[in-house]
């Protein structure tokens, strides 16, 4: 049985409460919920991205000489491998939106709409504790009445005389109940903003966005900072229109939704013509490569960099561009 504030401890209860939130938070979380330590990778929505499709927290991946993020959802390979394939996106472009929302969230009219807001929320403190401090002296009362209806009976009287004193001790809890809430309510107070401070509040949404781009920011920095307001970001995708739906979901409940365009893969600025593809791709149902890389020579084809074809190069040539052929044609060739 735990007794509240029975004795000092080394550290207040708030500090406490605290460090427990925080522990919770840095636990690995479950496959449908957000959550986790912050890392140092790039990544913006590490711990924060949860699959549109199906629910499931969405994992960080790098790519590239420059370490890319990108988020992927593992729902793909649950259940040995036969799960249903979600989505694989690249995270710069959804990592840019969200943190435009953020700005956009801590801009000046926003920061003066939060101080506005810890004005109403002391005003809402008071009567909370008003009614707490009426609980208390109710419970006192009730106590008082209880001990003089205790101190009045006939002694002899040992039955009525227990079931006043089972009463009284019950009145008695009542009143140390109350008192415990009201000094929790009281020592749980909000801290009234001094003018300096709202000003200096207020001056942070003029230079946050300075902070944010600055060299001096760390990745870990910014993913604290962003935790501080959102609590998860729905990530839905739309192959077709190659785009990025985005549901935020901030503390406090409220949702904002924004719409991101991919980027697209455009076509390498080095081709090898469009006739020879499609010459290649019909030659290759009938013939080895070898003897594609004779017809396309002796017609004075060249590749894209103007070398002539070899088997190797004929082989190559359909899949770096995309193009469906036949597997067994590389194997004739000896490609």
């Amino acid at each position: 049985m735990r007794i509240p504030d029975h004795h000092p401890g080394f550290i207040d209860r708030d500090t406490f409460e605290a460090n427990q939130a925080r522990l919770a938070s840095n636990t690995r979380p479950r496959p449908h919920e957000p959550g986790g330590a912050v890392r140092e990778g790039p990544a913006l929505l590490q711990g924060l991205a949860t699959c549109g499709r199906c629910g499931r927290g969405l994992r960080v991946y790098y790519r590239g000489r420059h370490s890319a993020p990108g988020y992927h959802c593992a729902g793909g390979v649950i259940v040995n491998g036969r799960g249903e394939y979600c989505l694989r996106v690249g995270g710069r472009q959804i990592d840019r939106a969200v943190a435009s929302a953020l700005l956009a969230t801590v801009a000046p009219a926003g920061l003066e709409a939060a101080v506005l807001a810890t004005t109403q929320l002391d005003a809402d403190h008071e009567g909370v504790v008003a009614q707490r401090r009426h609980d208390v002296e109710r419970a006192r009362y009730e106590a008082q009445r209880a001990e003089r209806r205790y101190r009045a009976v006939d002694p002899d009287n040992r039955l009525v005389a227990r079931g006043l004193e089972a009463e009284w001790e019950r009145c008695l809890h009542a009143l140390h109940a109350a008192e415990a809430e009201l000094a929790h309510h009281e020592h749980a107070r909000p801290r009234v903003l001094q003018p300096d401070e709202r000003q200096a509040i207020l001056a942070l949404g003029r230079d946050l966005e300075r902070v944010w781009s600055a060299p001096t920011t760390t990745d870990r920095d910014r993913k604290e900072l962003l935790r501080t307001l959102l609590e998860e970001v729905i990530i839905a995708i739309d192959k077709a229109e190659q785009r990025a739906h985005l549901t935020l979901r901030w503390r406090g409940g409220l949702l904002t939704e924004r719409d991101v365009t991919l980027w697209r893969g455009q076509t390498p600025a080095i081709r090898t013509n469009e006739d020879t593809i499609d010459l290649v791709r019909r030659l290759a149902v009938h013939y080895p490569d070898a003897v594609i890389a004779g017809i396309l020579n002796r017609q004075g084809r060249r590749t894209a960099t103007g070398l002539r074809f070899t088997a190797n190069r004929v082989c190559s040539l359909p899949h770096a561009l995309g193009h469906p052929t036949v597997r067994t044609t590389c194997a004739q060739s000896g490609g």
